[in-house]
């Protein structure tokens, strides 16, 4: 009884974590998930070099980058993880045929843009400083 007691723990453990994955970062980090299968490698590697070339501006907004690929993904900036096994694609509603694209999720964990082709940084810093608490923020930040 003991033994099937910790194995029904140990199964629910393993789903809530699973379920999680992106709801630990909510009202912490804004997440800027990068979804790429094997044949738009390109895309992802162009996308990250637009992103990392401005690592100051990605900090000031609280912008954690994960790349995420089939069932796995892993935090690109500010610092580079390992792999980790996922549910994130059923999470974005990624579907089967999606070959590349690009997630701004805000604090609140709602996505607030969902792209298909590469994401220009001027656009997304725009899309970030419109938003109510990314104003109240620079507010704050300037008092």
């Amino acid at each position: 009884m003991r033994n099937l007691t910790l194995l029904i723990i140990l199964i629910f453990y393993g789903m809530t974590s699973k379920a999680q994955d992106l709801q630990q970062y909510q009202w912490q980090n804004r997440i800027i998930v990068l979804y790429a299968n094997e044949t738009e490698l390109d895309l992802l590697t162009m996308q990250l070099e637009l992103l990392t070339e401005e690592p100051n501006e990605l900090l000031e907004r609280k912008l954690l980058v994960i790349q995420a690929h089939k069932d796995r993904y892993k935090i690109i900036f500010p610092e580079n993880s390992e792999w980790v096994s996922s549910t994130l694609k059923d999470e974005l509603n990624i579907i089967k045929k999606t070959e590349f694209e690009v997630f701004l999720l805000g604090l609140d964990g709602g996505i607030k843009l969902r792209q298909q082709e590469i994401v220009q940084t001027e656009k997304l810093f725009s899309l970030i400083d419109g938003m109510p608490m990314r104003k109240a923020e620079v507010r704050r930040k300037d008092q």
